[in-house]
């Protein structure tokens, strides 16, 4: 027996020793290989054979057993990152560059420049591309980590980085305050001085602008961005020679030198077409276009005018040429050109979302989308009106419809597709990667809102743990999106017979507005008519309607001059034009109109200030709102399966916070509804987590906020304040979540996307219909109105119909006083989500009445034939 153990034992070692030994020798292999493919490619670097250097480490990415393996690996895909930005493959640049940084960070490496070989062209290719958030929190990693080494030279480097990344968020004070400390290090830095002239010329102050570039150029009088500055600030002052003289003497600097690169002659052409615009020079713009196209684009054809939709790229010097494309033909009467660029410029737009990971970086995207759809909308109504051919208002509303809050559907349809694959490992890990990078978005945020107590070494380390997450659930959505296809739903174009099918399905008219800057537009869409409108007086229809919003600020304003209320209340509308007939309205909010309750408007003007007998909207229809008509269209109203409610009741007793009337609330429900209902200490966020699962209604009874310019929407459970970005993270499989709080649906207002509030976070999370509410609610009233909702659920009364009875209900209730039938008290709470046909009464008995029927014919010759 011994000596078997000892023969048994000895097999084990030998085995461990050769495993190691192959280890070693796979080890010299995997770095000797990675460096020997690099060499052969850097020999002839180019598009083919970047492609083939991928393909041959590609196995080897499971094999980097040691530091030199790793750094072989880092400095393999550098530089591919690094060829490909010259090749212009900015997307797939990115991804080596990212690759390379993810690894580099999370082996702890050392002995290697990654700010030099790695961050910088990693954070300007992001600022190129657009991805400014992205951009930002790269430029800011590598920043600190050379003020942490004092190298000066790369200090310099990223405060300029930096500030172009202000620079084109709009924050120019910010710039240029970055910029006067990067000056107090190097006053003559060339690249610091005319950061300086950039943003003083995109802030308004031309003086300065002109004063700063030709400083850069009594310094190095080569400087090309110099003369484009001082060509930019003679267009704002009209003087047009002196621009072209600037633009021209840019151009000739620019092709001085035998390194310039294909971008910055694109770059100059769109500057020199700024100079052509302001002359109406079209046909040297078009010329201009073609060349920037043929630079831009390998495939595209001289010959053609615009280039074909195969060949386009994720670029926005693309982008910008197209609009532009887009502009001139819309000046020389061609609509139908013009058309066809926008839709071009759409696609690139898409494109370009596809590699933006983060949902902030799609935000700030889609906003300057939503300027581009505005121009295609007015466009599209004008030749509507011109050849009266319905398709154009059709295209439009399409236009309208796919700007319409495309993240959360996104994460909607991502949600219901994904969740048939929950065993899925690339699921489980999009869900794992997700909830950790909304994680250290929080902490990040709560340590900043900290202000001069902030530390930033802990921001520092949870900045670059947020960065290398990203990466990770980059690199995942991208397989799931290959092997989900249907992921990309979002992006299919809205079906209107089947939209209008549905609606005569649920006996409902839906209103869509596209709030634009210049101007509103609003479709009406109903079983059988398909109607386009463009409001008139935009600047009117704007300050009427931040004239109602004010009205809900505290529950005095109304009942003040209950006269001047219901003047502005019938006034509104008129202006919104609501059509009078219909039963049921689904309305499609946009911009201000996310915070106006319909519900509250006035059919006509009254001289009553008796609220219960006004002439509100609610009394002639019932009104339910949606983030889209395509949510509402994919929409599949269901039996609620367990019928049980979480109710979370924080209550916060013997405090200035406490809502004394949230325990009323709580038993209103219990007595119609079973379910986990839990209270004071026990309404913490983690036991809301826990149980959130288990049941088909979440009730929340507590405090919120709307948030401010610097601080997110934030909802409160016992133990902390939950953020709205902590919600983007959670996955939630509830079918209502009713937020009785203040404020749910106010937040910061994106084009586009409508408020970031905690219910849009809700809604992120998974839930497809929200009762969510416009103001701060009135602790003792809100509790009546839960009450009477949660009594019309009980009776299997759709939702939309259930919020829409209990308002009424509590209008009609005659022990509550004419002050508190004030709309501040019952229409704070709106709904967003399905919608449920249900029968009136009489219909009810109408089919008793058919079934009887036909039951007595079908009996009466049984009845003859016994009489017989």
């Amino acid at each position: 027996m011994e000596f078997g153990s000892f023969r048994i034992l000895l097999c084990i070692i030998t085995l461990w020793f050769g495993n190691l030994i192959i280890q070693a020798q796979q080890t010299t292999k995997t770095s000797a290989f990675l460096y020997d493919q690099l060499d052969h490619f850097i020999q002839k670097p180019s598009n083919s054979e970047a492609l083939r250097l991928s393909k041959m480490i590609a196995h080897k990415k499971d094999q980097l057993y040691t530091k030199a393996d790793q750094l072989a690996w880092v400095i393999v895909n550098c530089n591919l990152g690094y060829y490909l930005n010259q090749f212009n493959q900015k997307p797939t640049a990115i991804l080596y560059y990212e690759t390379a940084w993810k690894t580099y960070y999370e082996n702890g490496l050392i002995d290697y420049d990654i700010i030099e070989n790695c961050l910088q062209p990693l954070g300007n290719i992001y600022t190129e591309v657009g991805d400014l958030p992205k951009a930002e929190t790269t430029i800011k990693n590598y920043l600190y980590l050379a003020e942490q080494s004092k190298d000066t030279s790369k200090i310099i480097s990223g405060i300029t980085n930096l500030s172009i990344v202000y620079n084109n968020q709009g924050n120019h004070l910010e710039a240029l305050e970055i910029l006067k400390k990067g000056l107090n290090i190097h006053p003559n830095s060339i690249n610091l001085l005319t950061n300086t002239a950039t943003n003083y010329l995109d802030s308004g102050d031309y003086e300065k602008a002109k004063v700063y570039a030709n400083k850069v150029i009594t310094i190095d009088s080569n400087q090309i961005n110099a003369y484009q500055i001082l060509a930019a600030t003679a267009l704002e002052k009209k003087e047009l020679k002196k621009a072209q003289d600037y633009i021209t003497q840019a151009r000739f600097q620019l092709l001085k030198n035998k390194n310039t690169s294909a971008r910055a002659i694109v770059k100059w052409q769109l500057a020199y077409i700024d100079v052509l615009l302001s002359k109406s020079e079209f046909e040297e713009i078009q010329k201009n276009l073609k060349e920037i196209y043929t630079s831009l684009l390998p495939g595209y054809s001289i010959n053609a005018d615009l280039p074909s939709k195969e060949h386009l790229i994720a670029d926005r010097l693309l982008l910008k040429a197209l609009d532009i494309h887009a502009y001139t033909y819309q000046q020389t009467k061609r609509p139908l050109l013009a058309i066809a660029a926008f839709d071009l410029a759409f696609d690139v737009n898409s494109k370009l979302n596809i590699i933006y990971p983060l949902q902030d970086t799609q935000v700030i995207q889609h906003s300057q989308n939503r300027n581009r759809t505005e121009a295609y909308i007015d466009l599209l109504f004008t030749i509507h009106q011109t050849k009266k051919d319905e398709k154009y208002s059709m295209q439009a509303f399409r236009a309208a419809e796919y700007s319409k809050s495309p993240f959360v559907n996104k994460a909607l349809i991502s949600k219901k597709v994904l969740s048939q694959y929950k065993n899925d490992s690339l699921v489980s890990n999009k869900n794992r990667l997700n909830a950790a990078l909304t994680w250290y978005e929080t902490l990040i945020l709560k340590e900043k809102l900290k202000g001069k107590g902030a530390r930033i070494s802990q921001i520092q380390k949870w900045t670059i743990a947020h960065d290398t997450t990203s990466i990770a659930l980059k690199e995942t959505l991208k397989k799931l999106r290959h092997t989900y296809p249907k992921l990309l739903q979002h992006q299919n174009n809205i079906s209107i017979p089947a939209l209008q099918k549905k609606l005569k399905k649920d006996h409902t008219t839906l209103i869509e507005y596209f709030y634009g800057n210049r101007n509103i537009y609003q479709f009406i869409i109903t079983q059988d008519s398909f109607e386009i409108k463009k409001i008139e007086n935009p600047q009117y229809f704007k300050s009427t309607i931040k004239k109602y919003i004010h009205y809900f600020d505290n529950a005095s304003i109304i009942t003040s001059d209950i006269p001047e209320f219901t003047k502005n209340a019938a006034e509104l509308y008129n202006v919104l034009k609501i059509p009078r007939k219909s039963k049921k309205l689904l309305i499609i909010p946009d911009g201000l109109l996310y915070f106006i309750p319909f519900e509250t408007l006035l059919l006509k003007k009254t001289n009553s200030i008796n609220f219960s007998k006004m002439s509100f909207l609610i009394r002639s229809a019932e009104i339910s709102y949606e983030i889209s008509a395509g949510k509402y269209l994919r929409s599949n109203p269901k039996k609620l399966q367990k019928k049980t409610v979480l109710g979370v009741f924080p209550v916060f007793e013997n405090t200035e916070k406490e809502l004394s009337f949230s325990k009323n609330e709580s038993k209103s429900i219990q007595y119609y509804f079973n379910g986990d209902f839990i209270e004071n200490e026990q309404a913490t966020y983690q036991r809301f987590i826990k149980l959130a699962k288990e049941h088909d209604i979440i009730h929340l009874s507590t405090h919120a906020e709307s948030g401010n310019f610097s601080r997110p929407a934030s909802i409160q459970f016992r133990d902390q304040d939950i953020l709205v970005n902590q919600l983007y993270g959670t996955q939630l499989n509830a079918n209502l979540v009713v937020l009785s709080a203040c404020e749910t649906g106010v937040g910061k207002l994106a084009k586009g996307e409508g408020p970031i509030s905690i219910g849009r976070g809700f809604h992120y999370a998974g839930v497809e219909n929200i009762l969510l509410s416009l103001w701060k609610v009135n602790d003792k009233t809100t509790a009546t109105v839960m009450k009477n909702f949660y009594q019309n659920l009980n009776h299997s009364i759709p939702k939309a119909t259930a919020i829409h009875r209990a308002k009424l209900d509590y209008l009609d209730m005659e022990n509550i006083s004419n002050i508190k039938k004030s709309p501040y008290y019952w229409a704070a709470f709106v709904y967003y989500g399905e919608i449920k046909h249900s029968y009136s009464l009489s219909y009810f008995w109408y089919k008793i009445g058919i079934v009887l029927f036909i039951l007595i014919i079908l009996l009466l010759p049984r009845f003859f034939q016994n009489k017989t």
